[in-house]
């Protein structure tokens, strides 16, 4: 593991702290998967991570080998905010159910530029439209996508995980 994905891994955990194997901090392996997270960058911005079907565009609990899914996200002004500049990056990296890390991973993507104002009492899609597939081989349990979204102009973030899971065909 690279040492970037490496601070990155310890910078997400460090808000499962309690939790005591990466299983427990992500609801991996038995768990129940939940596809749909979101929480508060700050007390104006929100972001919403949600693992869909790829063909239908519905959110998604179970998928099969080979399956196509896609990962979205969003965001979300509160109503009468200010309106200032957004720049957003994002980072993605999935766990599957045993807590290895597997499938493409990304750092520090541009994911939106423009203004507050965009999102504002509506969800405004980020540009990070990433899809994939669970392989061939692939542990059977709750997989997790973890993505970071880093608000570059307040020097804030979060880290989601929506989960899913990987069943037989």
């Amino acid at each position: 593991m690279n040492k970037l994905l490496q601070a990155f891994v310890i910078a997400c955990l460090a808000s499962f702290a309690a939790a005591e194997t990466l299983v427990e901090a992500y609801g991996l392996g038995n768990a129940r998967p939940v596809p749909e997270e979101w929480t508060k960058i700050d007390e104006i911005l929100s972001v919403r991570a949600q693992i869909v079907d790829a063909a239908t565009g519905r959110l998604i609990k179970e998928a099969k080998i080979g399956q196509k899914l896609r990962l979205t996200l969003d965001f979300y002004v509160q109503p009468g905010a200010e309106d200032r500049d957004i720049a957003l990056q994002c980072s993605l990296y999935f766990y599957d159910a045993t807590g290895e890390t597997k499938g493409p991973e990304l750092e520090d993507q541009p994911c939106y530029a423009g203004r507050l104002v965009d999102g504002l009492e509506q969800f405004r899609s980020l540009e990070f439209d990433m899809t994939f597939r669970p392989p061939m081989g692939a542990a059977m349990g709750t997989w997790a996508a973890v993505v970071r979204v880093d608000d570059t102009v307040l020097h804030g973030g979060v880290a989601l995980a929506p989960t899913f899971r990987v069943k037989g065909n």
